[in-house]
């Protein structure tokens, strides 16, 4: 049995999960370690992965310290690099011309130019990554260019066929036990924007009073009813069962939302690397909480109440990712 080690650090959901939607696939045949430091490891399924947990607590150097160590002192035959070629703190710049016997693959996220440019990222990744792989995030990237890419469609935690029916998902997940429309809340973003958040939601729920509006959260957000809100992962499960969602531009809200067929009412949430604008722009924008008032009137009108769900069929980038990793192993 190979082993795939997974380098995940970032604070968030979204490098955790995304690494967790490739491993869970590869994980049936092989031996997968995630690497993160995001706090909210602790509350997730390991999906059939070893995760090597880092604390979110530690400084910057005391991160990277053991990164180094992890990296330098196990055992695997792949090593996958999720958004930064570098790493999150530069820390792999001079370890991975080190692993040239290792295979190594980088997940292309839609990132900073900027970054691109100060960091010299374009000749670094084509010197030091067999396979660069983007999820879904179009061709109008930093390293597309290079001899080495593959697209794949948008990676999800869950496949079609894996999602809980619908009307099981509205009573159960969501906790729904009637026919209105539900507005879902997803505060899949930083902790500190949790009480915009949680003030979102409660104007939500004041203003759409026929509606039942939940909010999606690791934590219960500060003045929020409890009945309001829900805790579960993966989110993907709870966000096919609304009606629509509204939330951030992040990775995962924004293409789990678009493979379920539920449309999105999304803020662009400022990121150092991450540029979310770009991802609202194919959905619904909204700049403050009056406009997404104001969108979501529109989009609700436009929905029928339906007692049955129907969510549609749509590929798993995932899986895509899995058979290409294999075929640069196999070759090596």
């Amino acid at each position: 049995m190979t082993n795939w080690l997974i380098y995940a650090l970032g604070g968030g959901w979204g490098h955790l999960t995304r690494a967790l939607s490739l491993g869970r696939i590869a994980a049936t045949q092989t031996k997968v370690t995630i690497i993160t430091n995001s706090p909210y490891a602790k509350i997730l399924r390991n999906e059939g992965c070893l995760l090597h947990q880092i604390s979110h607590e530690l400084d910057f150097n005391a991160t990277c310290e053991q990164v180094r160590q992890i990296l330098l002192n196990t055992h695997y035959d792949c090593l996958i690099v999720d958004t930064f070629p570098r790493g999150l703190g530069g820390e792999l710049a001079d370890i991975l011309p080190q692993l040239h016997k290792i295979p190594r693959i980088l997940i292309h996220r839609d990132i900073n130019p900027i970054y691109v440019t100060t960091k010299n990222l374009h000749s670094f990744v084509a010197a030091n990554f067999d396979l660069t792989l983007v999820p879904g995030e179009g061709k109008n990237l930093p390293f597309c260019d290079l001899p080495n890419i593959q697209h794949t469609a948008p990676w999800l935690i869950r496949n079609r066929f894996e999602l809980p029916n619908t009307t099981i998902a509205r009573s159960h997940l969501l906790k729904v036990n009637h026919s209105a429309k539900i507005i879902l809340v997803c505060a899949a973003g930083l902790n500190s924007e949790l009480p915009f958040y949680s003030n979102l939601a409660l104007e939500l729920h004041e203003i759409f009073d026929n509606c039942a509006v939940r909010i999606l959260a690791a934590s219960c957000p500060p003045e929020c009813p409890q009945d309001l809100w829900i805790s579960h992962h993966p989110g993907i499960e709870c966000l096919a069962a609304a009606d629509v969602v509204v939330g951030g531009g992040g990775y995962n809200t924004v293409y789990e939302c678009a493979a379920v067929g539920v449309p999105l009412v999304a803020f662009a949430f400022k990121r150092l690397y991450d540029r979310q604008h770009k991802r609202v722009s194919v959905v619904y924008p909204a700049r403050n909480i009056a406009d997404a008032v104001e969108t979501l009137r529109k989009v609700l009108d436009r929905i029928n109440t339906k007692m049955i769900l129907s969510v549609p069929d749509y590929i798993n980038g995932a899986v895509q990712a899995v058979r290409l990793i294999e075929g640069v192993l196999n070759v090596d």
